[in-house]
């Protein structure tokens, strides 16, 4: 299932060296595939230069040294067997303007250290009384909507989420028009800050940048009242609990690595939830076969491992349209990739979207499959398409992976499971679905449509 172009490079074998050192094929430099580069057309490109030049291709683009790698041990190389010779890339970096240091922007000395404490927040045992939190909220958007209301679903899923955010990580009732255009914003000047001279456009007295500063004090307010008020039991509440030999989250440990999780933990399972219900709307047999599969009433936690089909729609979901579609690496040591040697100081790039609809490994790619996640008993595994584990990694892998893992699966099944039950979605007709890429993967310009209840 595609929903932008295809756009062929041109086969360019380059000539040039870099401190002496062979390049890998890539396509060349020229001002006209800039277009390839535009938000609603780079995954695109990202796939057409990974088929044209598998495993390794060398991305000529001025002032930067990017490896994009295209086969499944090679990113598992980059990302687990030399993630200690990596660190995260520049776009990440930079977001810790917004964010603060947080696991998120962490360089890696800061990180291992970091992750330790907030680790016991997302353990196990601590899912059941965050899942009750995601099905109260789930609930509340059921109650809330209306037979035939015209919704923007993208909005209706991240306002759905931030009040997940509110009940389980915060501990706090977030208002939810105020923080989620806040959120917005700062979403916005972080991606103007991946764009050449983003950092100084930001400076600049316009109101653009004027709004962004805004946003993100006002953001950082919203997280010094959470964390100075009383929060009912949360993430938040063990975060202040965790120890480490003695070690413990100061004051503003805590504040950074709240604004993480209030910012990324809304935006992704937003999208995932947001994706699901458009890929549904176009495949009303599977969308039926998803409401058939669930219990007549409203799930619990205990019903989670028993929703095989639910989980088979998100990992597909997730596998067409990964909203952590990309991931950046720069090399603190020189690497070997591929028989490619790749200098320190080099970015390498791993695509989700490339690798989880690359026809080595997944028949039908770009198709919405649900099926292939389940067994002959209708039981659904990560493992049951037998890929190899370097194309599929829609959280990231190794010492970065994303800490909210086993979260994220709670909630995008549950939150699905019970609004699929009473709701379909019909996006409107004359909506054409675009890709814009940045930090996430979200539809350009929203998802309008109309929620439908659905006939018992």
């Amino acid at each position: 299932m595609g929903i932008g172009p295809e756009i062929e490079p041109r086969e360019r074998r380059r000539a040039t060296t870099r401190r002496g050192l062979p390049l890998p094929p890539g396509p060349g430099f020229s001002l006209d595939r800039l277009a390839g580069f535009r938000r609603e057309t780079m995954p695109w490109t990202m796939r057409a230069v990974a088929r044209r030049w598998p495993g390794v291709a060398y991305l000529g683009v001025p002032g930067r040294h990017l490896y994009l790698v295209s086969d499944p041990d090679l990113v598992r190389q980059v990302l687990v067997t030399d993630g200690r010779k990596v660190d995260k890339g520049e776009a990440l970096r930079t977001a810790n303007i917004v964010l603060g240091e947080g696991l998120i922007t962490a360089r890696r000395a800061r990180h291992l250290p970091r992750r330790r404490l907030v680790n016991p927040a997302f353990a196990h045992a601590r899912m059941a009384g965050y899942a009750a939190g995601m099905l109260d909220a789930a609930r509340a958007t059921d109650a809330r909507w209306r037979d035939g209301a015209h919704v923007d679903l993208s909005r209706e899923m991240s306002r759905l989420t931030l009040d997940i955010i509110g009940r389980t990580v915060l501990g706090a009732e977030l208002d939810w028009q105020h923080v989620g255009r806040e959120l917005t914003i700062a979403m916005r000047g972080w991606e103007a800050l991946m764009v050449p001279g983003g950092a100084w456009y930001l400076k600049l007295p316009l109101d653009a940048p004027r709004r962004f500063w805004a946003a993100a004090d006002n953001l950082h307010a919203v997280v010094g009242r959470v964390l100075a008020g009383d929060t009912a039991d949360s993430v938040v509440t063990e975060m202040r609990k965790a120890r480490d030999d003695g070690a413990a989250l100061d004051d503003a440990a805590m504040h950074d690595e709240t604004m993480n999780l209030m910012l990324a933990g809304h935006e992704t399972t937003a999208l995932a939830l947001t994706w699901a219900f458009w890929l549904l709307a176009q495949h009303p047999a599977e969308a039926a076969a998803l409401r058939e599969s669930l219990p007549d009433g409203d799930p619990g936690y205990g019903d989670l491992r028993k929703l095989h089909y639910a989980y088979a729609v998100v990992a597909e979901t997730l596998r067409l349209f990964p909203p952590a579609w990309i991931l950046e690496r720069e090399l603190e040591q020189d690497l070997s990739l591929g028989g490619w040697p790749v200098p320190i100081g080099s970015t390498v790039l791993a695509s989700q979207f490339v690798l989880h609809r690359d026809p080595r490994f997944w028949p039908s790619p770009d198709s919405f499959v649900p099926a292939r996640w389940l067994d002959p008993d209708g039981r659904f595994s990560e493992d049951n398409p037998g890929v190899p584990r370097g194309a599929w990694y829609p959280f990231g892998a190794g010492t970065r992976i994303c800490i909210g893992e086993s979260f994220a699966w709670t909630e995008a099944v549950l939150a699905l499971a019970v609004l699929a039950r009473r709701w379909s979605f019909r996006v409107d007709p004359g909506h054409r679905m675009a890709l814009h890429a940045a930090i996430t993967l979200r539809p350009a310009g929203g998802l309008p449509g109309t929620v439908e209840r659905v006939v018992p």
